[in-house]
């Protein structure tokens, strides 16, 4: 079994180059590398989501992380802004209220997304001021809820 250290270093010299030569016919890949914000987005995004790793798998039974992938995980990727802009949720509103969109900012994998979208691409992004801090917030929170969840499960 690989290190997460070692799964990354295969992600970065593996699994990203091979996406510049394997890819559907007539798709062209543009990919414009902003290697300021791939060195602390990537590091920062590791953290935040190794935190809620932590915080579910010290929280929930392992018979039920089934349960955990249907009720957490899957809403959490379709409503993260991985395969979409988070702007374009705007139009799904209650009167002018765009709740959906509002829904998918208390989503860590919302700024994950949107941070790996202003590190490889060139298109709209959420603005960097709100991302870092986003990533910081949920790292902190995630990490201290799962560090108590941990503590709770060892000492019970």
């Amino acid at each position: 079994m690989l290190s997460s250290a070692a799964q990354g270093a295969l992600s970065a010299c593996i699994v990203l180059p091979a996406t510049l030569l394997v890819h559907a016919p007539g798709v062209e890949v543009r990919v414009a590398e902003h290697w300021w914000i791939i060195c602390t987005v990537i590091p920062l995004s590791a953290v935040t989501m190794a935190s809620l790793g932590l915080l579910v798998g010290a929280s929930v039974q392992p018979r039920s992380m089934g349960v955990v992938v249907g009720f957490l995980y899957l809403p959490m990727v379709f409503l993260g802004g991985v395969y979409y802009r988070w702007t374009s949720l705007s139009a799904i509103r209650v009167g002018d209220f765009p709740w959906l969109q509002a829904l998918t900012l208390i989503n860590p994998l919302t700024y994950v997304a949107e941070g790996m979208r202003a590190a490889y691409t060139d298109t709209a992004h959420m603005p960097l001021y709100v991302v870092y801090p986003g990533l910081v917030l949920f790292a902190a929170v995630l990490l201290g809820l799962g560090i108590h969840s941990f503590r709770q499960r060892v000492l019970s």
